[in-house]
């Protein structure tokens, strides 16, 4: 689930609406703010303003949702399927922040040394 998708539900549960009637209000269908909801879809560039236009949210709480919404795009999503072992330990390890300061600056030395090419 993503910090967006966590927003977006909390918002729904607080003001009372189901499923149907978020999806309704925000003019999307239910199993796709269920996707949403649990970061299996990326969120459209227009939902923030029309979650922000449906609810009468706080400038906290919509403070709160950009700020969901900034971290939610930030994330990156890879398919590990098709690479090699070792490329998939080494994102993997990334990813976990499984790795010491001194070799990520050899890993970024040699990404750069080879022009990000292998």
């Amino acid at each position: 689930m993503t910090e967006f998708g966590k927003a977006l539900r909390i918002i729904r549960i607080n003001s009372g609406d189901s499923a149907k009637q978020m999806a309704d209000k925000l003019g999307i269908s239910v199993p796709y703010l269920n996707a949403i909801e649990n970061g299996r879809r990326d969120v459209p560039n227009d939902l923030f303003e029309k979650v922000v236009s449906s609810y009468p949210l706080s400038e906290r709480d919509q403070s709160n949702l950009k700020e969901a919404l900034i971290a939610t795009k930030d994330r990156v999503k890879i398919d590990l399927t098709e690479l090699g072992e070792k490329k998939r330990r080494v994102i993997m390890a990334l990813a976990q922040d499984d790795i010491d300061a001194f070799t990520l600056d050899e890993i970024c030395k040699l990404v750069n040394s080879k022009g990000g090419n292998n």
